[in-house]
């Protein structure tokens, strides 16, 4: 047996990585008399079956609530295992 025949046959065997859906974030705009304008975010996180919703606090930048999620999922995915 050839080396790509053996792994051809090892990648068969081999289980399917799990789905991990993303981190969709969602801005919350308004019309203002200067055009739109956003006023909050929030991102869905999706933990073993669960949906939870995080809201962005009003003086946090996009990083670090972009670092506060990965965080909270980071820890999430921890509890569960």
């Amino acid at each position: 047996m050839n080396v790509t025949a053996r792994i051809k046959r090892l990648e068969k065997l081999r289980s399917p990585e799990p789905y991990v859906p993303p981190i969709f974030f969602h801005s919350i705009v308004e019309s203002s008399k200067n055009g739109p304008r956003e006023v909050g975010a929030f991102a869905k996180i999706h933990l073993n079956g669960d949906t939870i919703i995080l809201w962005r606090a009003e003086d946090e930048a996009q990083s670090d609530f972009e670092i506060r999620l990965m965080t909270v999922k980071t820890e999430g995915e921890a509890l569960y295992k």
